[in-house]
């Protein structure tokens, strides 16, 4: 039987292939690249189930990585934050996502061409793109079969999340991401303490 968290791993794949389909048919109109990090200045927030597969991204980083995540987020929670000064992402280092392989949705997605009945242009279209993609074409030429469809997406990881929370008794609520990468490095020292305590000469 499959369960909540491999039906969420599915669907991560399926974003991804259809990502690298779209990558395919469109090369010349994305530009998206590594270091390219426009997007991640926002404030994410997920569901339990993609904070647990982030947190197993944190858990593979090397020891030395994962310390220096731990400072990054000590030292952004004693920064002074600016007022209208967006915030970089907390796996932001140098440019590039630090659990790159292990991010959210949100973050798969973000930049490609996407479709949502939540988006209302003036012209009334519901289509939308970084604009750093797709420069010298019109979203409306793109072929529907490379739009994302960011409604069904959330459909299908909302219904996930259910299962998931139905699964293991955590709370039905959206997690900070920020706090989610601290939730991570938390539970890693608890279980190193643990392991050292074990192995400790009686």
């Amino acid at each position: 039987m499959t369960t909540p968290y491999e039906m969420y791993q599915q669907l991560i794949a399926r974003v991804e292939a259809f990502g690298e389909a779209v990558r395919e048919r469109y090369a010349a109109q994305l530009t998206c690249h590594a270091g390219c990090d426009h997007c991640c200045y926002q404030d994410f927030t997920v569901f339990p189930v993609e904070a647990h597969h982030l947190a197993q991204a944190v858990a593979a980083l090397p020891p030395n990585e994962r310390q220096r995540l731990q400072q990054r987020l000590q030292q952004a929670d004693h920064a002074l934050p600016m007022a209208d000064t967006p915030q970089p992402c907390a796996l932001l280092h140098e440019g590039r996502c630090s659990v790159y392989d292990g991010r959210p949705l949100i973050c798969r997605i973000q930049g490609f061409p996407l479709f949502s009945a939540m988006i209302e242009h003036p012209d009334g279209s519901q289509r939308d793109c970084c604009p750093l993609n797709f420069s010298t074409m019109a979203l409306p030429d793109i072929e529907s079969a490379a739009i994302y469809n960011l409604d069904l997406v959330n459909q299908t990881l909302a219904a996930i999340h259910h299962l998931y929370i139905q699964a293991t008794g955590e709370p039905d609520a959206r997690v900070d991401l920020r706090q989610a990468v601290r939730d991570a490095l938390a539970h890693l020292s608890i279980q190193a303490a643990a392991s050292d305590e074990a192995d400790a000469p009686l």
